[in-house]
């Protein structure tokens, strides 16, 4: 017989409450493949980014091509209609040294954070395809108790540049800790940190990698691809003691099994799972 508790929990589950209620933050990065117009143009697809956006309290979202600037608006208005919870977004400028820019946007829970300020990151050397799109989240809810405020650091890294990328990410963290008087960091995107673009050889010249300041929650043997491809390509880098005693459970999702998917929908949502972490 299930006991008032079990229902309880089953209930908030299906709410998608259960983060808040029992004080912890659900927070991904996902890079949703080539996201534009004719991706928000498939009800099926969008149906399903809906289910995974809303599953975590502040989403990095990556790979946005849509010069028009609506469908990511579109998106974030399917979220809203599909959750319980209400979500705003913060969305950087088009970057990229081609015509095919993309941007970075932060879906997050107006309950539970605020935007304190933000910015892209100067790039002097111009080592990055696209510059990092920093955030700087204030927590408006006692659900969270480990960190009062931190900056969010997303980066979509390019595959032939990903060493150097990578690297270069120290200064991005030093440049945000800076700006914001605050060393409490997560560092988070598709960093194609795998397979023939980050060999294990190569470790030892990312110094957000080496340097112990850093946490990695995603492992060097999780697959975080959705095709044949076996690579831990996107990854949750932690910093500042604070954010690394409250931040946990590095995982990566995969819709496809939870959802029952085809290979052909599962595919067409994106090339990439969702990676995550809780932070308590």
């Amino acid at each position: 017989m299930a006991t008032g508790h079990s229902v309880l929990l089953a209930f908030l589950v299906t709410l998608g409450m259960v983060s808040s209620v029992f004080g912890v933050a659900n927070i991904a990065a996902f890079n949703i493949q080539v996201f534009g117009q004719s991706k928000i143009g498939k009800p099926d697809v969008v149906d399903e980014l809906e289910k995974i956006i809303s599953r975590y309290d502040l989403v990095l979202i990556q790979e946005i091509r849509d010069s028009a600037g609506t469908a990511i608006v579109e998106l974030l208005d399917k979220v809203n209609d599909h959750s319980s919870n209400t979500y705003a977004m913060d969305i950087g400028p088009r970057v990229g040294r081609t015509s095919s820019k993309e941007q970075y946007a932060y879906f997050y829970r107006t309950d539970m954070f605020w935007v304190k300020d933000s910015f892209t990151y100067s790039d002097p050397g111009d080592l990055f395809e696209r510059e990092p799109y920093v955030v700087h989240f204030g927590i408006k809810t006692s659900a969270v108790t480990g960190v009062d405020d931190f900056s969010v650091i997303g980066l979509h890294s390019k595959p032939d540049d990903a060493v150097n990328e990578l690297d270069e990410m120290n200064n991005v963290y030093k440049a945000a800790k800076s700006k914001f008087g605050n060393e409490n960091s997560i560092l988070m995107g598709d960093f194609n940190a795998d397979c023939n673009y980050v060999r294990s050889s190569d470790w030892s010249s990312i110094s957000i990698r080496m340097d112990s300041s850093f946490e990695w929650l995603i492992s060097d043997y999780a697959d975080t691809t959705v095709k044949s491809t076996d690579c831990a390509y996107d990854r949750i880098v932690l910093a500042g003691s604070a954010m690394k005693s409250a931040g946990y459970g590095g995982g990566v999702f995969d819709y496809q099994t939870a959802y029952g998917l085809s290979d052909d929908l599962a595919e067409d949502v994106s090339d990439h799972y969702p990676v995550y972490f809780k932070l308590k």
